[in-house]
């Protein structure tokens, strides 16, 4: 499967590029402009030279023709750049994992976008994909450091069963993180803006905190080897859509 990052040239949406090809996606690094995201996948590699990392790299466009495809923008950039690729993400799985924060003083404090939240808005940006919301919470420095194994478990909430059964079964490839179902996609805004309380934990304390949830051990999502099925019957179920619309 590959799996596109737009807007990886930042900390979090590299780190999530280099995570997944680490456990043996193929990942393109999406940017608006190619040569940034060229610059970046070069740092990548040269900085892992021991692990056979598969990270190409592309425009937006060229990044969005993936199988799945990760918005890793600002959030305020998340929609418009959904949208300015929406031809290419038409009935594929879309996961958006920004989260609308500002800093006022020496606190962190929720946004609250238009829709409620950022994944709500990419999803109104792109109503022909499924957008599932996801790795709100993993810190991006321990997200990126492949050296190391991060634990965490990570919330999947979207209005399209089999975009969240695709996302817990990416998520659950990577060592240490564990997927949750954390039902529909009007979840993300409260999700999101637990990222504000997690941030002033860290500043308060000094370190980078993780959630992990207690009470569900053995609780556990399909394999990975079901991702790429989920990933089609998405694009199949919005292409009978569209064709029963004409």
């Amino acid at each position: 499967m590959r799996i596109g990052v737009l807007g990886a040239t930042g900390p979090a949406g590299s780190g999530l590029a280099v995570r997944l090809a680490s456990v043996g996606y193929d990942v393109t690094i999406g940017s608006r402009s190619k040569y940034r995201a060229m610059e970046v996948s070069d740092k990548l590699l040269a900085k892992w030279p021991g692990q056979d990392l598969s990270i190409t790299a592309s425009d937006n466009e060229g990044a969005a023709a993936a199988d799945v495809v990760v918005i890793a923008t600002p959030w305020d950039a998340a929609g418009a750049t959904a949208a300015s690729v929406q031809d290419e993400l038409a009935g594929k799985v879309v996961i958006s994992m920004a989260n609308a924060l500002a800093k006022v003083g020496h606190e962190f404090q929720p946004l609250v976008p238009p829709r409620g939240s950022v994944a709500a808005s990419v999803q109104a940006a792109v109503p022909r994909s499924h957008v599932a919301a996801a790795f709100h919470h993993v810190p991006a420095k321990e997200l990126g450091d492949i050296a190391h194994p991060i634990e965490s478990d990570v919330l999947v909430c979207s209005d399209h069963p089999s975009a969240t059964e695709c996302v817990i079964d990416i998520v659950s490839s990577i060592p240490d993180l564990r997927a949750l179902d954390s039902g529909e996609l009007s979840n993300a805004a409260p999700i999101e803006a637990f990222a504000a309380v997690l941030l002033q934990v860290n500043v308060r304390y000094k370190t980078r905190v993780a959630i992990r949830f207690t009470g569900l051990d053995g609780a556990g999502p399909a394999s990975r080897s079901t991702a790429a099925a989920h990933a089609a019957t998405a694009a199949q179920d919005v292409s009978g859509a569209d064709a029963g619309e004409s």
